[in-house]
């Protein structure tokens, strides 16, 4: 084949060479990331899904039906996991990229622009510091970051990672990895679906440096997910309690494939906080979800 050849190859859209393999994971991921929040998406989207993944109808008409479907007021229940959904599934079709603050809040923005506006404020930042309590840490919560700081911290954390070089994304490598998605998601900037948009973000970024994403990890251990990145950023002296990213690792170590880690949430635990509510730091201690040992 000569080079004069290869000027015969017209530019297509992207979409026409997805294998089916590709649009399967897509939805495995989108479906799977809603039980981060405890939610289950309807059997009206899972058919629609089947029908995008087996060839039958384009990713843009499968979201134009779901959306039909809940605009008659189907499944209220499903609505947000539904929704969202769909919305992951094209973004990590288009594989969009850019190592900036600006996609972070670009990604909220575009996963929620469904939904009541009054409540997730898609694409928009919180004016008030919030906790949430956390079943592993006896509901404690992790300290996130003050609204005045969501700019300098957004801009800080992506100038460090733009100058991050990474090889085969291994040992430190990962490990530098998973802090950067850490301590994006505990910014904690949006209202809602902070750690959907954390998930959807590096997974985008995985792809963008080249790797392969299992969509297993997503789609069966949400929660271990959101456990881990609660682990990698509490911190509590006190009751001997540091952030530790090894659950992260170990999580994307799984997603890339490198490892088969369990992956049991019960080993997320921190038992000192349980033993004695009273090292509860970041909520009034008689608010722990287990307070018999509280003295």
């Amino acid at each position: 084949m000569t080079a004069e050849r290869l000027d015969n190859f017209e530019y297509e859209p992207a979409s026409a060479h997805e294998s089916e393999q590709a649009r399967r994971h897509y939805w495995a991921v989108a479906i799977g990331l809603q039980r981060v929040d405890g939610l289950e998406v309807s059997p009206y989207l899972r058919e629609a899904a089947d029908a995008y993944i087996g060839g039958e109808r384009s990713l843009a008409e499968t979201g134009e039906l779901v959306r039909a479907h809940h605009a008659a007021g189907a499944d209220p229940a499903a609505l947000e996991a539904d929704l969202v959904s769909q919305r992951i599934a094209e973004l990590l079709s288009r594989s969009s990229f850019y190592l900036a603050p600006a996609l972070f809040a670009e990604i909220h923005r575009y996963l929620f622009q469904d939904l009541d506006a009054a409540v997730y404020h898609p694409g928009a930042f919180k004016t008030e510091r919030m906790v949430k309590q956390e079943d592993i840490l006896n509901g404690d919560s992790v300290l996130y970051a003050d609204p005045l700081a969501y700019d300098m911290a957004l801009a800080g954390a992506f100038a460090t990672e733009q100058a991050a070089c990474y090889g085969m994304l291994e040992g430190v490598e990962l490990a530098s990895f998973c802090h950067t998605i850490a301590f994006l998601w505990q910014i904690h900037p949006f209202y809602e679906g902070n750690t959907r948009t954390a998930a959807v973000f590096s997974m985008l970024y995985l792809n963008h440096l080249g790797f392969t994403v299992s969509n297993e990890p997503f789609e069966s251990h949400a929660r271990y997910f959101r456990d881990a990145l609660v682990r990698a950023m509490y911190r509590n002296p006190d009751a001997g309690i540091f952030p530790d990213e090894s659950f992260l690792v170990a999580f994307y170590e799984n997603a890339l494939g490198r490892a088969a880690h369990t992956l049991d949430r019960e080993e997320l635990i921190c038992p000192q906080l349980f033993d004695n509510p009273r090292l509860i730091r970041n909520v009034d201690p008689r608010e722990a979800l287990d307070a018999r040992n509280l003295r």
